[in-house]
């Protein structure tokens, strides 16, 4: 079958490869991008394993034993371990890591596997994995009325959307017109700058998007971290969170139970799927897509990848 595979940074090929083998086999019907894809394109990831490496991790498709249409999670927990039984699976210590969605099929545990929704189509099921990632973000932070995310992407977007449905006044920093016009879309509005809030979701992924968010809410907030930055030490305002308590949370990752809530929210269509995808290309035309959907100040869009394209 052909799959993209990543045999180093920025070095992206799509070859003939083995079938894969594993609990179930899925015929990849839709895959959808990620900044993190991105990234693991330009720079590598860990997580990824050694070179050469499967690619994509947000995947829809249909059980090649059963003939249903299932979204591919990205991870397994393992059930065992203490974060499992302590209901934070999102945390296992012994998580199976799913990826390889670039490709014609994909095989993947059957805990992994998530039903569609009737009607959904399969890009916008492929979409629930990042979703979910924002509603397990949202839990992270108390409920406070008045909110703002830093940064205009597909992230800081779905996060938006969600703050937006649940009656908050959001408002979205990002330095590109065209992402702050894709926050007001959404229910939210785009902002250049703003200070004082009581609730900052960092939605960006830098060093120094970490600092702003500390630096730009109010005296006693609270702010949580969902862009993941690289490993390493990153300094923070130590006075504001001594001084003026202000508390940090970190936001990882998603649990089983709240990727099938994201998937009903965009089959239900409060969550539109539509507002956050772009072009849709097969495995021939990623890389080239991957780099030029990057560039800075292009508006927030998921590249839909259909392996018989």
């Amino acid at each position: 079958m052909r799959a993209a595979i990543l045999h180093g940074p920025g070095d992206l090929r799509v070859e003939e490869v083995a079938e894969p083998r594993g609990e179930v086999v899925v015929e990849v019907r839709a895959a959808t991008t990620c900044g993190t894809d991105a990234k693991m394109l330009a720079h590598g990831h860990p997580a990824l394993g050694p070179y050469p490496a499967a690619f994509g991790h947000e995947t829809a498709g249909v059980r090649t034993d059963t003939g249903e249409r299932v979204l591919v999670g990205d991870s397994a927990p393992c059930g065992t371990c203490a974060a499992c039984r302590a209901g934070r699976t999102n945390l296992c210590r012994a998580m199976t890591w799913i990826f390889g969605g670039f490709a014609e099929r994909i095989a993947a545990p059957a805990a992994a596997l998530h039903p569609i929704p009737g009607g959904l189509p399969f890009a916008a099921a492929a979409m629930a994995e990042p979703l979910a990632a924002c509603l397990h973000a949202v839990g992270r932070g108390p409920r406070e009325r008045e909110v703002a995310v830093l940064g205009g992407g597909t992230i800081g977007l779905m996060l938006a959307r969600l703050l937006a449905l649940d009656g908050r006044e959001v408002a979205v920093v990002d330095r590109h017109t065209a992402r702050r016009a894709q926050a007001d879309d959404l229910g939210a509005r785009g902002v250049e700058a703003i200070g004082d809030v009581p609730l900052v979701f960092e939605a960006v992924g830098r060093p120094e998007a970490w600092h702003t968010a500390v630096s730009m809410v109010a005296t006693g907030g609270t702010v949580v971290l969902v862009g993941g930055c690289p490993a390493g030490d990153v300094a923070l305002p130590g006075a504001r969170l001594h001084y003026e308590e202000v508390d940090v949370h970190g936001a990882f990752h998603h649990t089983p139970a709240e990727v099938d809530e994201a998937l009903a929210l965009l089959s239900n269509g409060a969550v539109d799927h539509a507002a956050f995808a772009g072009a849709t290309v097969g495995l021939d035309g990623l890389a080239t897509a991957l780099t030029s959907a990057s560039e800075p100040g292009a508006a927030a869009r998921k590249l839909v990848v259909q392996p018989d394209r």
